[in-house]
């Protein structure tokens, strides 16, 4: 009986390690997307993103708008507005900032606006195209400009 017990044990030990093994190799795999994903990030963001997004805020600007983009850590920010408008309930000026999420290969978007701030449901992956950004920055304007 007792080897019965001790071969079941053994079993038991067994499968719990592969088990064990099977999660740090995921866990490794998803640090590794994720490490990947920050460099693809910082990358697109540099070479494709901010170039393609200087024509709107030249647009802007020739339209006496304010408009600047500041980099971030984990993104950008697009800070838009004319005269004197802040977001609702403090100093800071409009924007919208697109950001990498810690320990995720995803970009989130907050939209910060005279009504309010919010972030946005839509979820954005890190090698969103300019157009998806630009169209994204273009509603943003669309309503600072209508008010």
């Amino acid at each position: 009986m007792s080897n019965d017990i001790e071969r079941e044990l053994a079993k038991i030990l067994a499968r719990d390690n592969e088990l064990r093994d099977a999660e740090a190799s995921e866990k490794r795999k998803q640090e590794a997307a994720v490490a990947a994903a920050v460099i693809e990030w910082e990358s697109r963001v540099e070479k494709v993103l901010l170039p393609a997004i200087e024509p709107l805020a030249a647009m802007l600007k020739g339209a006496g708008w304010t408009c600047d983009i500041e980099r971030t850590p984990h993104g950008f920010k697009v800070a838009a507005f004319r005269g004197d408008m802040v977001v609702y309930g403090s100093r800071e000026r409009p924007s919208l900032s697109f950001e990498l999420q810690k320990g995720k290969d995803l970009v989130a978007l907050q939209e910060a606006t005279p009504s309010g701030v919010r972030l946005d449901p839509k979820i954005l992956g890190v090698s969103v195209e300019p157009d998806v950004v630009k169209n994204r920055i273009v509603e943003f304007v669309s309503k600072l400009a209508l008010k």
